[in-house]
């Protein structure tokens, strides 16, 4: 495996306020942890002149996340995808003249033009952080491989929510061990920050 550096991208999944500010339904174990984690990774991203992609997930006006979602969640869920509550953390320390992607659903491949701006800068590996581990990372982790991009998910850059549907109940830990576990075994490499950044 190499380190982080030359033909690689950074991309920073879905760090938004409503997982990460440490409240609310949809807070990860630990986020300003993660937050704080990410942050450093980044800035060492920066100095091997790796590209940031910063990607939320959001919602405009009059558009809803979808039947499946709204049915299984209420219309409410859907105002956490729009105004404060769907900004990035500003303790990731984003930068201005940094990629910006907003994707309409898990993805960040769909319904964005990622493909093309990872072309562009000549990635040929993605480099995985971000939220929810089993939901908008691992999807966006498969759609990378379908496009022939390797993938690499950075292990403890990543978090998970606790699964709570009747019969399947797991906490957050389990989900998060049960994920990277498929990823590492059927879509990429699963590894922690310090690995990429030896050499």
């Amino acid at each position: 495996m190499r380190a982080l550096g030359p033909g690689d991208a950074l991309i920073v999944i879905d760090v938004q306020r409503k997982y990460v500010s440490g409240e609310g339904p949809l807070a990860v174990p630990d986020g300003p942890g993660l937050v704080d984690r990410i942050a450093r990774f980044a800035e060492a991203a920066r100095r091997r002149d790796v590209p940031l992609v910063w990607v939320t997930r959001e919602l405009r006006p009059g558009v809803s996340m979808g039947r499946a979602t709204t049915a299984a969640n209420g219309r409410a869920v859907d105002d956490l995808f729009r105004g404060p509550a769907a900004e990035l953390h500003p303790g990731l320390g984003a930068r201005d003249d940094e990629i910006r992607v907003v994707k309409p659903r898990q993805s960040a491949f769909y319904g964005t033009d990622l493909e093309g701006v990872l072309r562009s800068v000549g990635a040929d590996r993605v480099v995985l952080t971000g939220v929810t581990t089993n939901i908008c990372v691992q999807a966006t982790a498969q759609d990378a491989r379908a496009r022939d991009l390797d993938v690499l998910v950075v292990a403890d850059l990543t978090a998970a929510l606790p699964v709570t549907t009747p019969g399947f109940a797991l906490s957050a830990e389990a989900v998060q061990r049960a994920t990277l576990a498929t990823l590492a075994h059927a879509v990429g490499t699963v590894r922690p920050a310090g690995d990429l950044l030896t050499g």
